[in-house]
């Protein structure tokens, strides 16, 4: 068995030890393409470790290689890069990605920002099979969590990659086992990948309840927390609800 793995971060490394441990495939039978970042130091150093072939470039830009490879499947795990329809063509769409919410709900990307920006009470994790389109193919399994009023972008972030390491044998075995998998349902959403509100909020633009759930969702060390100003030229980071304390006073009464 070949298998072409696009991964990064901690979820990356993470499925991808648990895909190791699921088949017994030879180190020489697995390439991944990846980003080099800071935030990506870790799994790289484990590819590194471990020898396994990897490369920074997209894989939309190695159809030759991935021809010759000739891959079985392909694992796709906070990839970054949109994968065409021509690389998907070689493996013959048997090709798997990994979403952070339930699909078709919080397409794109920062779906746990926007959960706890929209005041969600659930999210989940989708794995789905990938075609021409962005995260709309067909649900090979999905699990769902609750959102606590005390969960930030970070560990929401963290608490849904324990969440694919816990499914992802069930999800690859229904992969290989050729399930067709259920056609997504119910009202889609979408999100690009820019900060919302550009990282800032104006607060006479914004109730109390409101700032409170955009400090939880800019909350992701080391990036910068929530900024926000006013009229005045007043600015203030805030990297906790409590720092708004401070300021209630300023905000929307709402």
């Amino acid at each position: 068995m070949k298998i072409i793995y696009c991964g990064f971060g901690r979820a990356g490394l993470e499925c991808l030890y648990q895909l190791l441990n699921i088949v017994n495939i030879k180190i020489e039978d697995i390439v991944v393409f990846t980003h080099d970042s800071p935030e990506n130091n870790t799994f790289i150093e484990h590819l590194n470790n471990i020898n396994i072939t990897f490369h920074y470039t997209s894989i939309n830009e190695h159809d030759n290689f991935l021809r010759g490879f000739n891959p079985d499947f392909l694992i796709s795990v906070y990839y970054r890069y949109i994968i065409k329809p021509r690389v998907l063509e070689i493996v013959g769409y048997k090709a798997m990605n990994l979403h952070p919410s339930l699909l078709p709900a919080y397409r794109g990307t920062k779906s746990s920002v926007w959960a706890i920006l929209n005041n969600e009470k659930k999210t989940g994790i989708s794995f789905h099979y990938i075609n021409e389109k962005i995260d709309d193919g067909n649900i090979i399994l999905q699990d769902e969590i609750d959102i606590s009023k005390h969960d930030t972008a970070y560990s929401l972030y963290n608490k849904l990659i324990s969440l694919f390491v816990s499914n992802f044998r069930v999800a690859f075995n229904r992969l290989i086992d050729k399930y067709n998998g259920e056609a997504q349902c119910g009202e889609a959403s979408y999100y690009k990948r820019e900060l919302p509100y550009g990282g800032v909020r104006e607060v006479s633009n914004c109730t109390f309840s409101e700032a409170q759930r955009f400090v939880r969702a800019m909350y992701f060390p080391p990036f910068k927390g929530a900024i926000f100003t006013d009229n005045d030229g007043f600015t203030i980071e805030a990297n906790s609800i409590y720092d708004l304390e401070k300021i209630k006073h300023k905000f929307k009464v709402g």
